[in-house]
């Protein structure tokens, strides 16, 4: 179809720069890759993130990000509750 616009790289940069618009994505979950501690992939793509199996203590899963030289653990916190109250362990 022919529009009778030059498309040169002088008149394509006259257009100005684009506007991009993020859907907002607030009410989708999303699911993480899952590891194990051994078959991690190589660490060094910074912001990665996966959760482990087995990656809190060798037992428990967590969440890990990749910092570009190691997988660093995000340890999971106490079970999702609609009420206020932590629990603590106090050492006597």
């Amino acid at each position: 179809m022919a529009t009778g616009i030059d498309l040169s790289a002088s008149n394509l940069n006259e257009l100005g720069t684009p506007t991009v618009v993020v859907p907002t994505i607030s009410q989708t979950s999303i699911t993480l890759e899952n590891y194990t501690v051994a078959n991690l992939p190589s660490n060094g793509t910074v912001g990665r993130l996966v959760f482990v199996t087995n990656g809190d203590g060798g037992s428990l899963p967590c969440i890990a990000v990749d910092n570009g030289t190691d997988w660093v653990r995000v340890n999971l916190g106490s079970a999702v509750s609609a009420t206020d109250v932590e629990e603590y362990i106090i050492a006597e």
